[in-house]
């Protein structure tokens, strides 16, 4: 199984062998700015090799399942409301996948509205800009995190 390793701020990953548990942190900032996932063959000192992806995304992204429904109001257009699945989410946005092609274009503003998986059901009300659009899946970006805000607070939670 291929392990995720998350990138620091500082551009160091640390890897852990899954079988001896030894760590080792590296400097990898010649793999920073290359457009593709990195994909590494890691060699233990115990002699165990490992695969990890290194994941150099600002926020941890949680894969998820929340049922949800997006409002795309296009200028001079009628609003367009429809059902989602949120399929990941972090602290800067989600992924969220519609029944069908959707007719939102990268740089558009929408909303959403879904629940959280945890003891309250958080709702979580957010507007959110388009910035990637592939079949059926959007990436889009959180327009604003506001601290006091009770959707961002939830989710500060639900990630941490």
């Amino acid at each position: 199984m291929t392990q995720k390793i998350f990138v620091a701020d500082s551009n160091v990953a640390t890897f852990v062998c899954p079988e001896c548990n030894a760590s080792k942190t590296t400097d990898v900032t010649k793999f920073k700015s290359l457009p593709k996932a990195v994909r590494l063959k890691i060699k233990c000192t115990c002699g165990n090799s490992y695969s990890v992806i290194l994941e150099r995304r600002k926020y941890y992204r949680k894969e998820t399942g929340f049922p949800g429904i997006y409002v795309y109001r296009p200028a001079g257009g009628q609003p367009l409301k429809g059902n989602m699945t949120v399929v990941d989410i972090s602290r800067g946005g989600l992924k969220m996948k519609l029944p069908t092609q959707p007719k939102i274009k990268v740089g558009s503003v929408f909303e959403v509205e879904f629940h959280l998986d945890d003891k309250q059901r958080s709702l979580i009300r957010k507007e959110l800009i388009v910035r990637n659009v592939v079949d059926q899946f959007i990436c889009a970006e959180f327009s604003s995190i506001d601290p006091s805000d009770p959707s961002d607070k939830a989710l500060g939670f639900y990630l941490f």
